[in-house]
């Protein structure tokens, strides 16, 4: 696996927008692409995407305020970000793409990258969901409903907060060894989890926890393109994972699902020539 480095790309005097809930930098010309960095992650996520996915494409990265060093955005308000950030993703869209972009958001940015389709249909002309089901705690509880998560995403989001440093970054290291499997890129998902704002993330996790948008599906009308990850080492049975992300979206009338095997959540350090293969064949469609 070969891991760059996005700093010529993200340099301060790069970026494009400089917005309440995200700061966003640009690379190329053509076609825009945008993507959207999960809980407690990095536009890094996505270094190679300039080189990978091919000439002919405008890349957006998206870096979410209060992760990665970024500081946290003063009106950050416990519970209500998704929303808030979807909200201004559109804005951007409507600023610096044209005709409509393509979306990639990974984990809770795909969680947000569907608000966005939903919420603002004329800025998004297809979007790419990367390893999250429409509705996340499915994967920790199959029969599991927002309201039924309430307590325990309160509870979660307490400890998150309350852990001594030593205990977080214990069970940060625990929990990033679970979403990739080359050393480098679990001790980077550490380094990024450890700079971001503990607060602001813990909000966040808990708000994803209990957004379910299976309901709202039908209202998405752009084509949407869902890859998963399936690794042996990971606690679900291919046909168990399948399952669930079929079941998830059965509610979109214009998806497809792929999925990624021999690679945890972080997909794009896994398998990123199958990952960005997968993506630049979701852009030639």
């Amino acid at each position: 696996m070969q891991l760059g480095s996005i700093a010529r790309l993200w340099k301060r005097e790069s970026r494009t927008y400089e917005g309440n809930l995200f700061v966003a930098s640009a690379e190329g010309r053509g076609r825009d692409v945008v993507f959207v960095h999960g809980l407690g992650a990095s536009p890094q996520c996505w270094e190679q995407a300039a080189e990978l996915v091919g000439p002919g494409v405008r890349c957006h990265f998206i870096h979410i305020r209060g992760f990665a060093g970024e500081a946290p955005s003063a009106d950050h308000i416990q519970g209500d970000f998704l929303k808030p950030f979807a909200d201004e993703l559109a804005v951007y869209l409507r600023l610096h793409t044209k005709g409509g972009a393509a979306v990639v958001g990974h984990s809770m940015g795909g969680i947000a990258s569907l608000i966005l389709a939903r919420d603002h249909p004329g800025v998004v002309r297809r979007l790419m969901v990367v390893d999250v089901p429409a509705f996340f705690s499915v994967l920790i509880n199959p029969f599991a409903s927002n309201g039924a998560m309430a307590s325990f995403a309160e509870a979660t989001r307490r400890r998150f907060v309350e852990n001594d440093q030593a205990m977080f970054e214990s069970q940060l290291r625990a929990a990033a060894q679970k979403l990739a499997t080359h050393p480098i890129a679990v001790e980077r998902i550490i380094h990024w989890g450890i700079t971001s704002d503990r607060q602001m993330t813990a909000d966040v996790m808990a708000e994803v926890m209990t957004t379910d948008l299976r309901p709202d599906l039908a209202r998405i009308a752009c084509p949407v393109e869902v890859l998963y990850a399936w690794d042996r080492a990971g606690a679900a049975t291919r046909a168990g994972l399948e399952q669930i992300y079929a079941s998830t979206y059965s509610g979109l009338a214009n998806r497809r699902l792929l999925r990624i095997d021999n690679a945890r959540h972080y997909i794009m350090f896994d398998q990123p020539e199958v990952f960005y293969h997968a993506v630049r064949d979701w852009l030639a469609h």
